[in-house]
Formats: structure tokens, sequence, C-alpha cells
């Protein structure tokens, strides 16, 4: 988009675009510090990365999913059979067993779903559908309904631990983002998952192979929500056939939120840090005023919506201000 011949109004578009996020995330964590009783204080603000990290890890590679133009709300139920599958490996052969599990688990199921996504021509909404049912199914079916406990109580220092007093899971966060940050920005496949996500027929007459992009990209995120179910898991010692549910909306409405493109080709992985934590303080400050935990599916979808038309009209104005430069 040129700029340049927009004006004055073009150019604060654009500026307003790229720091709507961070104006959002500043006004909501003010106004929640002054109206919400204890948000502010000290127990609250250290327990926060707890809360959140299992959704800003899950949000790297939903953004990198996103930016490619697809979906995957199928990450929840994949995080929860991966769970037993690690579980169950790992109270029989040992921690790593379950480490090994959970990946290949995760990873198998991105994989499936990129397949019959790309190959099977079948729209991502619903093959990711049929995937969360297929996966939220076997999770009862293997665990008979009930929570299922690891044995080994060493596992909890992946999440429970610390390091110079500083949790694990924030490190973690840390590395994720670094790698992700690097791996769409710094490298081919970055570039190539933007070219696919903004045009996939130019970006295949240029050579970029598109099926495997948007492959890699499913199989990375279900990779990912393997390694999710490693941080769950490590966190209460235990899987729940339930565990993970809603998730995945939760994690789509922060990388939204984070300025990412629903209709692809846009997007940050570090301004997805800013989209999940607005959507994690909405959920805390409803706990912290004791608001009933449904009506936090009801806000979730809300902030969505908000997010969904706030950048369809973006998009619009953007548009209409490409055909007024280019009548210029």
């Amino acid at each position: 988009m040129n700029y340049e011949k927009e004006g004055i109004s073009g150019k604060i578009l654009k500026f307003i675009g790229s720091l709507q996020i961070m104006i959002v995330f500043i006004l909501m964590f003010l106004l929640l510090s002054i109206f919400v009783p204890r948000f502010f204080s000290a127990g609250n603000l250290l327990n926060l990365p707890k809360q959140f990290a299992l959704n800003l890890v899950l949000a790297t590679t939903m953004t990198i999913l996103i930016i490619s133009g697809e979906f995957d709300i199928s990450v929840g139920a994949v995080l929860c059979l991966s769970g037993f599958c690690s579980l169950f490996a790992m109270n029989a052969y040992g921690i790593f067993a379950g480490v090994v599990a959970a990946l290949a688990a995760g990873f198998c199921a991105g994989l499936i779903n990129g397949i019959i996504t790309i190959k099977g021509n079948v729209p991502s909404f619903i093959a990711t559908l049929g995937m969360m049912m297929t996966c939220r199914g076997l999770s009862y079916v293997v665990s008979g309904g009930f929570s299922n406990v690891i044995r080994d109580k060493s596992f909890a220092a992946l999440s429970q631990g610390d390091i110079w007093g500083i949790p694990n899971l924030l490190f973690i966060v840390i590395i994720a983002y670094a790698l992700m940050f690097n791996l769409l920005h710094r490298t081919k496949f970055g570039q190539y998952i933007f070219a696919v996500g903004s045009n996939k027929t130019a970006a295949a007459l240029s050579g970029i192979n598109v099926d495997r992009i948007k492959i890699a990209a499913f199989s990375l995120n279900g990779l990912v929500a393997g390694f999710g179910a490693l941080l769950t898991n490590s966190r209460v010692m235990a899987i729940h056939p339930d565990s993970g549910t809603g998730i995945e909306f939760e994690v789509i409405a922060g990388v939204v939120i984070g300025g990412t493109s629903i209709y692809g080709g846009e997007g940050n992985v570090l301004l997805s840090i800013a989209g999940v934590l607005v959507v994690g303080f909405i959920r805390n400050a409803l706990n912290l005023t004791r608001v009933d935990v449904l009506w936090n599916q009801v806000i979730t979808g809300v902030v969505i919506l908000a997010a969904v038309l706030i950048d369809s009209l973006r998009r619009s104005i953007q548009r209409r201000l490409e055909e007024r430069a280019y009548m210029k």
C-alpha cells in the first residue's frame, strides 16, 4: 500500500494501526487497575504470567497459521489428547517418553489437519472441527471419563519451578516468542507464510510450494499444542478429558486483537502477546469481581466479534485509500 500518495490520512491510519493494540492494552491495564479491586496487587500481578503462559505459547504458532490464511479450532482437544498420550507414556516409561509422546501426538494431529485441509480441499474450520471432536472423544475413551494422575512428581518442575526466583513459565514464554519471531520475520519460511496468506495464487506463480508451507504451518501448530499439553500436565500433575476446552477461542481472540488479520497476510508474533493479555486481563477481572465464570465465554465471544469488525473496517478504509491513491 502506497501511503506516500495517500497523504496525511494514510500515514495517520498506518500509525494508528500499528499502535492500536498497545493503546488498547495500556488503557485496559489502567482501567482495571483503577476500578477492579486487587487487580493491581503484587500477588495478582505475579500470578498473571502463570495464568496466561499456556495461551501465550499457543498464540505463537496460531499467529503464524492465521497469517497463512488458515484456522485451527482443534488446539484445545489436541492438547488434551496429547496430554493423555504423555501421561500414559510417562507413567509407563518415564519423563522422556512422556515428552516425546506429547510432541508426537500434537505434531501428527496438526499434520492430519493440514493434509485434510490442503490436499482434501476442505475448509480449515470444518477440518479442525472434525479433529476437535475426534480428539475430545478419544480423550474420554482412553480415560474412561475420569482424571488421570502423573506419578513422577519431579515433572512438576517444568511449570511450577523457577530459576533465580523467576518462574520457569516466564522463561518458556520468552524462548517461544524469540524462536517464533525469528522464524516468522527472519527466515524464508516466514516470508513464504506472509506471501501465501496475502495471495496464494501469486505465491504459487512465484515458485512457492503453497501446499507444503500451509501443511508445515498446521504441523507446527499441532506440535506446540503437544508442548502445551506438557505445560498443562506439569502444572496440575493430572489430565482430565475436559482439559483445554475453549482455550482455542481465547488464543484466536488474542491473536486477532493483536493485529493479525483473519484474512491472512498480516500479523506480528510479538503483538499477539498484547492481544492475549487483553483477553486474559478481562478474564482475570471477572474472576476478581466474582462474576459467574460462564460469562467468560460471553465476553470472549464479544471480544472476537469486536476484533473482527475492527479488522474488517480497517481493511475497508485501506482499500478506499488505495483506490483514491490509484486514481490520482
